[in-house]
């Protein structure tokens, strides 16, 4: 605002042919010269407004070279006549004029000339004082239609000069004119006690009946009954706003006329006191009727009949303490019955079931049951708000059981004191079937806990505001996998544990209560890395306690204290675990060790020789078939010597016959006469391939025998080989085989010959034969070909498998 007088010369803006935006206003007593905007060609946008200009700024030619104007704004000046210029003509774009309180006094065809043809898109002509032209004796034909070769968007004619008479003669003036939205407030009406001043009546806008008027806003007038038919003229009309005005009664059929067209009705903030069920009967294509912030307290019976197609019924800011029995709405999509005085939602259902949007919030509503009841019938609902009404019980009728297929995806419960509710150990379930919920607000409920599991059921939620509680902890895993945006300000968290929000993206923690100590640590850690966006910045987040570091920026406090220092306990648990581990295997491994031990000691033994015998003695030569003198060493008591030749050397030995393969070696043959007979026993078993024991109750008492037995056995130890094998002939008894205890291999014979099979002896055989290819020679000898391509591939270990000696059992002959 300047404080100097600005005069602007002419060919003052030549050279600013881009300027596309010019604001000149509030430059009191401007003083222009003819050609003060010359240049100003692509000017859009010129704001003169509050600049003490004249009729002269529009009938003159100050504004001719701006020819690509839009908008211009003359408002709070003191034009008082409107005679625009000629050359308005040619401003082709020139479609938005703001002349709002000036002091136009008059309005007549043939000063509006220089505007014919025009399309206004705005045209503001608010609080000036031509309506006062159409009063007394004043010839309103001769002064014609001021607006005519003239169509408008949006006419804004509000002003305090018109009243009834008035208003019906300037709109007969104007009659014809197109206008889309006309706004005409004012002082139209008699208000709430001024009974001479009429209320508009089915006369008064006959006027505007080809003016095909969309929109029509009488809003903030002092119109205190709507009278019959008062709209009728409105033919086109599909919105009407008469809100702020003083109404308080609405006669039967004030709508009628209205039919088939009008699509919204706004009667909000007048007097009503009650709703008939004829007051809206004509409406039979309304979509949108709002009467919030009246003085509804009554629901006349069968109220709102006649609407049929009604989406959106807004009743907030009322009286209403119950509903009655309205008219069922069955395409009503919105019901908003938030601050009223209602006590029960009884017969909500029936007057709008199908309803998208339901609003009963700051009510006086005391039974949590309400929530369960509108979820279960309420079956396409989705946004539920019933917040501010303060819950004393929670009594659900087992009657009742919400769909899990419900389609509520907004809940809004904040100030419903649910702590009290949740304290008595009720309501426990109230959220357990809405899968499909994604937004959910329980803040201002006084809540000290959550209980465990209250969230369960909401297998879908992400948004969710705990503001303004007393919570002080919160369990890990409360809060639903799904979550993403969470609202914990202003609560009393000391020490946040991070885990519970791994699965968030956005998380408020304004305004509560940090204890900072080492408990802390791990929360400012998880403060510093992590990606969740807080939406209140953590430069606020201060300590409260303790009363050393009070209000100490959070960040801070890592860098002004010293490092905590973990407690002993803690810092010796990782290695009291870790010795628990070591001691439990270390005496698994011992036990295991001694069962395995005892349980094959045996292969212990012999496993333990041969890594003996190779790391310090190193490999030893394998002797060729060729240096060893004898295939086998038949080991028997002189008793035994018929059933020895009958038996086995008959069938074995090559001596006594040519088709037998061995060559065999026996005392009473084979020893030297005069060598030592100890000498003669070690040279027959080492030099032989295997010693065959034929063990009997004579061999048990023969001396030599059981000597040459035990030299068997140290060479099968020392080399590690099965080279013994043992055939028990005749009834042996258990203690008398405590002898063989080391034995692997052992067959069992019939004290007769002939009890000897073919498979036994063929078993032994097998057994005798080397595992090389040098015999390949030898095994041509055999006469079976069956035979003979078994003994390729059985070895000793078969044997010992299918002859084993089961100590336990008893020796049968």
């Amino acid at each position: 605002m300047q404080n100097v007088q600005l005069i602007i010369r002419n060919n003052a803006f030549l050279r600013q042919r881009k300027l596309t935006r010019l604001v000149l206003g509030y430059n009191i007593g401007l003083q222009l010269e003819p050609r003060a905007f010359a240049g100003l060609f692509n000017l859009q946008h010129f704001f003169l407004d509050k600049c003490s200009l004249n009729d002269s700024i529009l009938s003159e030619s100050y504004l001719q070279h701006l020819f690509s104007l839009e908008l211009l704004d003359l408002s709070y000046n003191e034009l008082a006549r409107l005679r625009p210029g000629l050359f308005f003509s040619k401003l082709t774009r020139f479609t938005k004029l703001n002349l709002k309180l000036n002091q136009i006094r008059g309005l007549c065809e043939e000063d509006l000339v220089g505007f014919r043809g025009k399309y206004f898109t705005y045209m503001n002509l608010t609080s000036n004082l031509f309506g006062r032209m159409y009063e007394g004796n004043f010839d309103w034909e001769t002064c014609g239609n001021p607006f005519r070769g003239m169509a408008f968007n949006i006419l804004d004619l509000s002003s305090y000069g018109f009243n009834i008479i008035t208003t019906r003669n300037f709109f007969n003036a104007i009659q014809g004119t197109q206008i889309d939205h006309l706004i005409f407030s004012g002082h139209l009406g008699k208000g709430f006690s001024y009974d001479r001043l009429p209320d508009p009546d089915e006369t008064t806008f006959e006027g505007l009946m080809n003016s095909k008027i969309k929109h029509f806003d009488l809003s903030n007038s002092y119109i205190f009954a709507l009278q019959r038919a008062v709209f009728s003229s409105l033919k086109a009309a599909i919105i009407i706003d008469i809100s702020g005005n003083k109404i308080n009664q609405i006669e039967r059929n004030a709508f009628s006329g209205l039919q088939g067209h009008l699509r919204l009705l706004n009667l909000s903030s007048n007097l009503l006191g009650e709703i008939a069920s004829h007051t809206f009967t004509n409406l039979t294509d309304l979509r949108v009727l709002d009467l919030s912030y009246n003085h509804i307290g009554v629901l006349g019976h069968k109220a709102f009949s006649g609407l049929p197609r009604l989406r959106a019924l807004y009743l907030t800011g009322n009286s209403l303490r119950i509903l009655g029995s309205p008219a069922s709405l069955p395409n009503l999509d919105y019901l908003l019955l938030n601050d009223n005085k209602l006590t029960s939602l009884y017969h909500i259902t029936d007057m709008g079931m199908n309803s998208l949007h339901v609003d009963v919030s700051d009510n006086r509503l005391t039974n949590l049951k309400d929530v369960h009841l509108i979820v279960t019938n309420f079956k396409r609902l989705q946004n539920f708000f019933y917040s501010g009404n303060h819950m004393k019980w929670c009594t659900l009728d087992q009657n009742i059981r919400i769909h899990y297929n419900n389609s509520l995806q907004v809940l809004d419960l904040h100030d419903s004191s649910l702590q009290i509710i949740w304290e008595q150990g009720k309501c426990f379930d109230l959220f357990d079937h809405l899968e499909n919920l994604l937004s959910l607000s329980i803040n201002f409920n006084s809540l000290t806990t959550l209980p465990q599991g209250i969230f369960r059921g909401l297998s879908s939620i992400i948004e969710l505001d705990l503001s303004h509680n007393s919570l002080t902890y919160l369990q890990p895993g409360v809060f639903p996998v799904s979550l993403k945006k969470l609202d914990l300000s202003n609560n009393y968290l000391a020490s946040p544990d991070p885990m519970t929000f791994q699965s968030l993206i956005f998380l408020d923690l304004a305004a509560n209560r940090f204890h900072c100590d080492c408990s802390l640590e791990k929360f400012l850690k998880w403060l510093n890395e992590t990606n969740v966006t807080f939406l209140s910045p953590t430069e606020d987040f201060i300590c409260e306690f303790p009363a050393a570091l009070h209000n100490l920026p959070l960040l801070n406090y890592t860098t002004s204290t010293e490092p905590c220092e973990e407690d002993d306990e803690k810092a010796v648990h990782g290695l009291k675990f870790a010795l628990f581990i070591f001691t439990a295997l270390l005496v698994i491994a011992v036990i295991l060790s001694g069962i395995v031990y005892a349980r094959f000691r045996g292969h212990v033994f012999i496993i333990y020789k041969k890594i003996i015998g190779r790391v310090l003695e190193g490999p030893k030569p394998v002797a060729l078939l060729e240096e060893v003198p004898y295939d086998v060493f038949l080991c028997f008591s002189n008793s035994d010597y018929r059933w020895v030749e009958a038996v086995l050397l008959n069938k074995l030995d090559n001596q006594f016959s040519e088709e037998n393969i061995f060559h065999c070696c026996f005392e009473a043959r084979d020893f030297l006469p005069g060598e030592d007979h100890l000498s003669n026993i070690r040279e027959a078993i080492w030099g032989s391939r295997k010693t065959v024991c034929i063990i009997s109750k004579e061999f048990l008492k023969d001396g030599w025998c059981l000597e040459a037995f035990t030299l068997a056995q140290c060479r099968m130890l020392e080399e590690l080989t099965n080279i013994l094998i043992i055939l028990v002939v005749g009834k042996v008894g258990i203690r008398l085989l405590n002898y063989l205890l080391y034995i692997n291999s052992m067959e069992f014979a019939p004290p007769t010959p002939y009890s000897f099979t073919d498979k036994r002896l063929f078993l032994l055989k097998s057994c005798l034969l080397p595992k090389t290819t040098q015999m390949r020679g030898v095994r041509k000898k055999e006469n079976s070909e069956s035979v003979g391509q078994k003994t390729k591939t059985m070895s000793c270990k078969t044997l010992k498998l299918l002859i084993h000696l089961r100590r336990t059992s008893r020796v049968k002959g």
